[in-house]
């Protein structure tokens, strides 16, 4: 009675939240309870060297199964590899050899966890006070304990070395870690975590066959990603572990997020956790400035004040709602969003719209009177052209080389294909949100906002044969990016010139290749240096342009770009256990952090080319991309699960366990819609013929595009 009393009072004291949520510490857990930090952690000690703090990012070997309710977490480390060396530590593939595991999952108010100790190697324990803020933690009687009742048990041997430290010997050594005292054994714990782990590997979304590992790829990056802002008390995703910028005393603050990353995330998040990609929109948007600047980068005492970063936040959440539901989330989005829309067309203050030639266009840009002296050093030290490069989110494209920075306009003197196209997004998607919540009249002037610059950037800013960055001085760019695609995005394109800008991406001088798209064409000077945004393969350019092509109607195109993107990803996950920022568009070769939160938009862009939902498309399944047998399982849209099976000829879709529709055949469905009295959608056939079966009915279709719409029959499928 006692027992159940005690978690009562706990649960009134606040929120439960743990994992590794310190940046540097993915070998640690911290425990958030009621306001208050816990944390300890496992360093690595090996010949007496100790691997501690980001040396340990080094030598993850993968990062595990994790639930995101936090029921079970399993990440491995390789003590085989050197300590110490930092990104010079070498990459290799990941065999099996003895490694370090940390398995741990949540046992009521507690944490029960599992060391597993590969011979040679010590552990040595170490309780600290995350971020310095949080509760003292010593060894008294037995257990490590702190004055208001938290305590850490154990089954194993250790030698206390001081009042916080302990080393623990090779083998199995379970630990509690809690606000609970009772008693467990080295088999229960062992049994508990292998209960959690088959519960969980059970439940998941997943994908068996042919992409096995799709979903997994990017459910276990993203959430062993996640971190807490502690003066919050919330989690969040960074754009990676090691992206946290200093504050304004030039220490490491203690949260950082980054706009279009903090998107991009919580589109991965929707695959597996709605709950974690509100919140993740919602942090967000809380580091928007009063003049509508949702920055580059913002940190919990310092931040980017001068420059913002692309504006798909709209599209992204409009879309993340379509899957996950939430009007009321949308609807507090809503005005944070509309702001920011704003901030890129509106005056305000010392801030300038990014049209400061005002023709109607935009260009990437810095209000450099609003950067503040408790920057980093080396954007103090950047000049406008540079910090306008940032505010692109593609920091050393070709496109900006040489290109003037006007100090007075505080933007670049040239219209911007991608920014432009971005922003005509933009406007469509808030007018489809505005529309969703009621506000007609929003929706109405946003539309018309969406048509005028639409018509001026297939006006000026198309060169009779593709779309070009111009520069005021007149004349247009020769810069040809994977950007300069938006135009499709938008849904602005004519088809003929849509029809041209196909030849161009699948022209293997340009963009198409083994290893596609890079961000810069292949007949570029500058696509031979391979360096960041110099040529290498981009998530966040590939998973925009994919949909682009899918709005357009380029399914074919759409499902190629997506197989090869996600064949590179998988290939560096699967065999190096690496979450790679970018990749050698000749090599494909993985490149920049080893872990980075975008990364699985790869497999991202792939799982919603079998099955989505999005603005344009409604709910649609495909299998144009398959080449051999898949099932996708637990896949979890507006509130249902549903499992689709597919190969090369055939597909077959459930709802809720029960079966929906099915066809021979390869084609896609669109704007997708079933119920009692029949079945509508739009459907492409890419075979000879498709045959549609629904409930009893069977129709034949040729190779074409087609408007379906099947009554039910009385029989039974």
């Amino acid at each position: 009675m006692r027992r159940w009393v005690l978690l009562l009072m706990v649960g009134w004291l606040g929120a439960f939240t743990f994992g590794a949520l310190d940046p540097p510490y993915w070998h640690g857990i911290v425990i958030y309870q009621g306001g208050k930090l816990y944390g300890f952690r496992f360093a690595m000690v090996k010949k007496g060297k100790v691997a501690d703090g980001y040396d340990t990012f080094y030598l993850v070997h993968r990062p595990g199964p994790i639930a995101p309710d936090g029921s079970f977490a399993l990440i491995s480390f390789d003590p085989g590899l050197p300590f110490g060396l930092k990104d010079k530590t070498p990459v290799i593939p990941k065999r099996e050899r003895p490694v370090f595991k940390i398995t741990y999952g949540r046992f009521r108010q507690g944490i029960v966890g599992l060391l597993r100790i590969p011979p040679g190697l010590k552990i040595r324990l170490i309780f600290y006070r995350p971020w310095g803020m949080g509760e003292a933690i010593s060894y008294q009687k037995g257990e490590f304990r702190s004055e208001d009742g938290f305590r850490f048990t154990t089954v194993g041997r250790w030698k206390i070395t001081s009042p916080t430290t302990a080393e623990i010997e090779g083998g199995d050594f379970g630990f509690y870690a809690g606000f609970e005292k009772f008693r467990f054994n080295l088999p229960w714990i062992k049994s508990f975590l292998g209960r959690k782990l088959r519960h969980y590997l059970k439940a998941r979304p997943r994908v068996k066959g042919e992409w096995e590992g799709l979903v997994s790829s990017i459910s276990w990056n993203l959430l062993w990603m996640k971190l807490l802002q502690p003066d919050r008390g919330k989690v969040y995703i960074p754009a990676g572990r090691r992206w946290i910028f200093p504050g304004p005393d030039g220490k490491p603050d203690m949260w950082t997020l980054f706009e279009w990353d903090s998107f991009f995330n919580a589109a991965e998040a929707s695959v597996f956790d709605c709950s974690l990609a509100w919140r993740e929109i919602e942090a967000v948007l809380e580091t928007i400035y009063p003049w509508g600047n949702l920055p580059n980068w913002r940190s919990a005492r310092n931040g980017c004040r001068d420059h913002s970063q692309p504006p798909v936040g709209s599209f992204l959440t409009l879309k993340v709602y379509l899957k996950c539901g939430g009007k009321a989330r949308l609807r507090r989005a809503y005005p944070v969003l509309k702001k920011w829309l704003y901030f890129w067309i509106k005056d305000e203050g010392e801030h300038l719209a990014r049209d400061g030639n005002r023709n109607g266009l935009l260009e990437w840009g810095s209000d450099t009177p609003l950067i503040s002296p408790g920057q980093p050093p080396w954007e103090l030290k950047a000049n406008g052209r540079q910090r306008a490069a940032w505010e692109s989110g593609q920091d050393d494209l070709p496109n900006f080389d040489g290109v003037a920075f006007n100090e007075k306009a505080h933007t670049l003197e040239m219209d911007c294909v991608d920014l432009s196209s971005l922003h005509a997004l933009d406007l469509w998607s808030m007018g489809k949100i505005a529309e969703i919540l009621g506000k007609e009249k929003e929706s109405r002037q946003f539309r018309g906002m969406y048509r005028k610059i639409s018509e001026r950037i297939n006006r000026l800013l198309w060169d009779g044969n593709f779309y070009r960055d111009r520069f005021w001085s007149g004349g247009f760019s020769p810069h040809k990016a994977s950007s300069n695609f938006y135009p499709l995005l938008a849904g602005i394109v004519p088809k003929k010139r849509a029809l041209l800008l196909l030849k161009h991406l699948k022209n293997p001088h340009e963009f198409w290749g083994k290893f596609i798209i890079p961000t810069i064409s292949r007949d570029d000077p500058a696509f031979k240096e391979q360096q960041y945004w110099r040529g290498t393969v981009w998530p966040p350019t590939n998973y925009l342009v994919y949909h682009g092509l899918r709005r357009e109607g380029f399914d074919r195109e759409a499902s190629a770009l997506a197989v090869r993107g996600a064949r590179l990803f998988l290939r560096s996950w699967v065999i190096y256990g690496l979450c790679r920022e970018n990749y050698n568009s000749i090599t494909g070769k993985g490149g920049g952090q080893r872990y980075q939160s975008w990364g699985p938009l790869f497999a991202l862009a792939l799982l919603e080319d079998f099955i989505d939902i999005s603005p344009w498309d409604g709910f649609r399944v495909s299998n144009l991309s398959a080449s051999g047998p898949s099932e996708f399982l637990n896949i979890k849209l507006r509130g249902k699960r549903y499992n689709l099976k597919v190969s090369e000829k055939s597909l077959v879709l459930h709802e809720e366990g029960r079966k929906v529709l099915a066809f021979r055949g390869r084609g896609v469905l669109k704007n997708l819609k079933w119920d009692h009295q029949g079945l509508r959608a739009e459907l492409r056939v890419y075979s000879p013929k498709l045959i549609l079966y629904f409930k009893g009915r069977k129709v034949r279709f040729p190779r074409g595009h087609f408007t379906v719409d099947i009554p039910s029959s009385r029989r039974n499928p």
